[in-house]
């Protein structure tokens, strides 16, 4: 599973939000508001179907009303047709009888599109040919557009204020009539002389029914099956080939298709005749969602509608009863791919339909990375899945459990009741706080009375002027609505969660031949809790079990903002700009300290503040008290070069002595330090080592002539668990070498020049990955440094069209090393590309890389290294690279896209050879697929793409969106222990950190200059790199698949990769 450091790439926001926030004004930070990915998407179509048979004149409790005016008891139906005493003009009129269920409909409804403005909403009823009279014609009748999608708010309003309640209830007539619609295809029930226009505008377009109904379906009985011919129609298969398939309504049982009981019923429902198939309408919702709406043409993009990337069109229905409860409306929702809610009044018919477009909202909001409960394939497994909505500014944590084979479904799959995270109630809530005092961190309860009275003079005055004011700002943050003045939070108390990636501290899953961690490991077994930082002001703790938040923890240097989040104008367009608070990357280890094993974790802030966090997160019990819970903190208080956290910490052992080490956490010092200054001053580099237990300094090492370090990459020699060199990135282009090597911290010192310079157009923002550089025999030849350039963190940054470029730099170790010449290196090229559309291999969009002669490990190889410059304007590195045995993935972004259905840009996931910049390879240097093109599960000759050029394996495919940070997932893990090598003379004192996969730690087994000591080689797991790869897309809320293969052949297991280079 990858290290979360996704600070660069902020999920786009949708169209629905878009005018609210696009002007609200600048926060006091240097960067954005608001992410500069933000950017319009595709608003989904919404039709809402309103019930207007006879009984929507009844009130709420299916009572007549104006008894006064007529007896309803004798006959109903003649009160209404003769008009008597004008009692269907009195219940008509919205202002006389304003508590009629059809009144409160309309009522409700024409509020629901004024509260949603930015949807396309549409109208669909009953058909009332006459509304003079009930009864008779009108007890037949299908379903009839009121105002189509498109047509705009003002018509769709007018139209459900002219409805009438006369007609039966055929409601899965209705939803089929919808369908037709979707479809653009003629009426069933001749209610449009000529075909429809379908509202669908793009392919990627989300469509949802909301069926709003008083009762059970009577007069259903003119369907597909039962009263008219089955209904061809298209469907997309799991393979994403079109398939045809037949529709009608069910009958009688027929397993899985028409099942006995309802979906969420354990009882029998029955089937109805032929005079009222009253179960029809979870038929016809499945039929919708199952189906392909639309099966040719282009849309607005310019696209296919079969566009294999978006094949399939289909519609989602939710369902309200409004004043009635029977297994036919939950059973079409879930069927329907929507959400079944129940309403008795006015509020509450209010709340469901708020329910369900919040519902639809968020499933069209923005997710970051993914996280897994567990770094291998595993039934049980677990995603957590972080969202957020720019409408309110909210956030989920959505979790879902996974099968044998990596696989779940988002509408069935939720590891709790609804699904997502829950936030208790504000008086219970255990949330706590900081402060620094001298060099200290003060750690107290965060609430209105002793918490507040433990603030610094700072602080309190930054949550308002007074102490009445603070409590309420200080309750408003813990949870507590209906404060006067304050905003309101319907959707969520959990605030946007926009760069941070979950992480899970579970059972405990290192490995050290310390004694004691094998007890701590069986101590802390059923532990199972998953934290995410979010930009309400806090990092919040969850219990996996039922996703109830544990613990939150504000930061002391997000205070400055924390006011602005309970403006009622927050976020909007000339209003309280939205602000980042806990934004930054997580890191857990290990560690092994005076009182035993614990489990610490690490994060920045990024965008929210100048400094780091380190918490105790062995068990939830820590969390009773802030002194338990809260370790240190690291900020601008602590070191003037401290600028905004961006990256993850490394957690691992350094030297103290010539006999001992410490763990400690290793910080970079992020970008911007100087910001706001007066006068204005250059940004520096530094990176921080403190100790992990204490939070103390134990060596600053500042970078001359750097301009912001970036995210941190280790190298263990000897994989002793001791940390020997650190690389880093800056906002220069300059890639650097740390030397950890000393026995004295002091002369802990970064090398005089950096190991490669790519120049200041080209900044490096993402953690490296370090390979071993060995030739044939084990001679070692030095570390293979793998990065790649460009940021994301600025609005101008999104414009810059500079081209950016994937490296592999050859570090020979020399002490003072010589900076690597771009003409040392061997380029590799993109040198064709091909679009599949489905079948037999896997749809999408690939490339082919050029195939230059290198071997960085060959005897002959002169070259120090390769380069690919990303070939696409605006193309930059977006996720840290992933190195396995035999390649190295990259993901890249394109933020610029003039296409909807690509909101925030494109991207692509590059598989190489880290050894040569071409093909990933097997032990033999034979060529390999490293997904599964072909759908078999193994790499082969039919893994081949058909490039104009020549078929050829591929080396990057695309993804319709900017990725996230990649989730890997094993199949095949080992326990890999180098053999001992040379001087081994600090035996076991590196086993009080537990040993991590490479890519999770951020520490890579390497090599060293000459005469480095080392301890005795621990077992360190790690992957062949055959497994699944999670990953999100901006834009969208959806988590993506790919099935990463290794070679047939295997891979070369390198147990030497630690030799001295002599």
């Amino acid at each position: 599973m990858t290290t979360p450091l996704r600070y660069h790439l902020l999920a786009a926001s949708m169209a629905l939000a878009f005018p609210l926030a696009t002007n609200a004004a600048r926060a006091a930070s240097p960067y954005p508001a608001l992410p500069p990915t933000l950017s319009t998407s595709v608003p989904p179509n919404v039709m809402l179907f309103i019930d207007n048979s006879g009984s929507m004149l009844q009130d709420r409790n299916n009572n007549w009303m104006r008894t006064d005016l007529c007896d309803f008891s004798s006959n109903w139906s003649n009160c209404v047709n003769s008009n008597t005493r004008n009692v269907r003009d009195v219940l008509d009129d919205e202002s006389q009888s304003p508590n009629t269920k059809m009144n409160i409909a309309k009522r409700v409804s024409r509020n629901l599109i004024d509260s949603n403005p930015d949807l396309r909403w549409g109208v669909f009823s009953f058909h009332v040919s006459n509304a003079n009279t009930v009864g008779g014609s009108e007890r037949g009748q299908s379903g009839v557009l009121q105002s189509a999608i498109g047509q705009g708010n003002a018509s769709a309003k007018a139209a459900i204020s002219r409805l009438k309640a006369r007609t039966a209830t055929p409601l899965g007539e209705a939803l089929l009539e919808i369908t037709r619609y979707y479809e653009g295809k003629t009426s069933l029930y001749g209610k449009s002389n000529n075909s429809y226009n379908s509202p669908i505008q793009y392919r990627c377009q989300k469509n949802f029914a909301i069926v709003m109904t008083d009762g059970d379906a009577t007069d259903d009985n003119d369907l597909p099956g039962s009263g008219k011919a089955a209904l061809p129609y298209t469907y997309v298969d799991a393979n994403n080939v079109s398939r045809s398939g037949s529709f009608s309504v069910c009958t009688s049982a027929d397993g899985a298709s028409c099942p006995a009981a309802l979906e969420g019923s354990s009882t029998s429902a029955g089937f109805g005749d032929g005079n009222n198939r009253y179960r029809a309408l979870r038929d016809v919702a499945k039929y919708a969602n199952e189906m392909d709406l639309l099966t040719s043409g282009t849309d607005q993009d310019g696209k296919s509608f079969d566009d294999a990337r978006f094949k399939k069109q289909s519609l989602q229905t939710y369902t309200i009863g409004f004043s009635v409860n029977n297994a036919v409306l939950p059973a079409a929702a879930r069927v329907g791919g929507g959400k079944y809610y129940t309403a008795d009044s006015e509020s509450a018919l209010n709340q469901a339909l708020t329910n369900a477009v919040n519902d639809i909202v968020a499933s069209i909001s923005n997710a970051g990375g993914v996280a897994t409960q567990s770094e291998a394939v595993a039934a049980g497994n677990k995603v957590f899945q972080p969202v957020f909505n720019p409408k309110g500014w909210y956030g989920e944590l959505r979790c879902y459990n996974v099968d044998a084979n990596g696989n779940f479904n988002p509408a069935t799959a939720q590891c709790s009741p609804n699904g997502k995270a829950v936030i208790p109630a504000h008086a219970s809530r255990k949330i706590h706080s900081a402060k620094i005092s001298g060099s200290s961190t003060v750690a107290f309860a965060f609430n209105d009375s002793t918490g507040l009275a433990s603030m610094t003079t700072a602080q309190r005055n930054a949550l308002g002027a007074d102490d009445t004011e603070r409590r309420k700002i200080i309750n408003f943050l813990r949870g507590q609505e209906g404060q006067a003045g304050l905003r309101t939070r319907p959707d969520s108390l959990l605030g946007d969660i926009i760069d941070s990636q979950p992480v899970v501290v579970g059972k405990p899953a290192g490995e050290t031949p310390d004694s004691d961690y094998a007890i701590f490991k069986s101590a802390q077994a059923s532990r199972n809790m998953v934290f995410i930082g979010a930009n309400d002001g806090m990092l919040h703790a969850f219990n996996v079990a039922d996703m109830t938040e544990l613990m939150g923890y504000i930061p002391s240097p997000v205070y400055p903002n924390l006011k602005s989040l309970a403006a009622s104008d927050y976020g909007q367009s000339g209003g309280t700009p939205h602000a980042f608070f806990v934004n930054g990357s997580l890191r857990q280890a290990d560690i092994k300290t005076g009182s035993g094993w614990r489990t610490l974790l690490s994060g920045g802030l990024a965008q929210g503040g100048r400094g780091y966090f380190t918490l105790d997160a062995t068990q939830a019990s820590n969390f009773n008290l802030a002194s338990t819970t809260v370790k240190w903190e690291w900020t601008d208080q602590h070191a003037t070069s401290m600028g905004y956290a961006f990256g993850a910490p490394i957690i691992y052992n350094v030297r103290t002595s010539a006999t001992t080490v410490t763990p400690a956490v290793i910080l970079n010092n992020g970008y911007e330090n100087r910001w706001g200054q007066t006068p204005a001053a250059s940004n520096t580099s530094a990176l921080y080592i403190v100790n992990a237990d204490t939070g103390a300094l134990i060596k600053q090492i500042d970078v001359p002539g750097s301009t912001g370090l970036s995210s941190p990459a280790g190298v263990d020699y000897g994989q002793d668990g001791i940390l020997d060199y650190v690389y880093a990135g800056d906002m220069s282009g300059k890639l650097w070498r740390f030397d950890l090597t000393s026995d004295n911290p002091a002369s802990f010192r970064v090398a005089s020049n950096p190991v490669f310079d790519a120049g200041t157009s080209r900044p490096i923002v993402m953690r490296p990955a370090i390979a071993a550089l060995n030739r044939p025999d084990g001679t070692s030849l030095g570390n293979l440094v793998l990065f790649g350039t460009g940021k994301l963190l600025t609005d101008g940054d999104r414009s810059d069209t500079s081209r950016q470029t994937l490296y592999g730099i050859v570090d020979r170790m020399d002490d003072t090393p010589v900076t690597v010449s771009e003409t040392a290196l061997v380029e590799q090229r993109f040198t064709d590309s091909k679009t599949l559309s489905g079948g037999s291999q896997r749809a999408g969009t690939y490339r082919k890389i050029s195939g230059e002669s290198i071997d960085l490990r060959s005897e002959s190889n002169t070259r120090l290294g390769w380069y690919i410059d990303l070939p696409t304007s605006s193309e930059r590195l977006v996720a840290s690279p992933m190195l396995y045995d035999d390649k190295v993935l990259f993901g890249t972004g394109v933020p610029q896209s003039t296409e909807k259905c690509t909101p925030g840009g494109k991207g692509w996931i590059i598989g190489l050879n880290p050894f040569t910049g071409s093909v990933p390879a097997d032990r033999k240097n034979r060529a390999y697929s490293f997904i599964d093109i072909s759908q078999d599960g193994k790499s082969t000759a039919a893994d081949k793409i058909p490039f104009a050029s020549g078929d050829d394996f591929l080396a990057g495919f695309e993804k319709d969106g900017i990725p996230t940070e990649l989730t890997y997932v094993a199949s095949e893990t080992r326990l890999v222990t180098p053999s001992p090598r040379g001087d081994t003379s600090l035996g076991d004192i590196g086993k009080v950190v537990a040993q991590r996969e490479a890519n999770y730690s951020a520490v890579f087994t390497g090599n060293a200059k000459e005469g480095v000591k080392t301890g005795r080689p621990m077992s360190k797991p790690a992957s062949t790199g055959k497994g699944t790869l999670y990953g999100g897309t901006i834009g969208s809320d959806t988590v993506d698949k790919e099935t990463l293969l290794s070679p047939a052949t295997g891979v070369k297991i390198e147990t030497t990769v630690w030799r001295e280079i002599k």
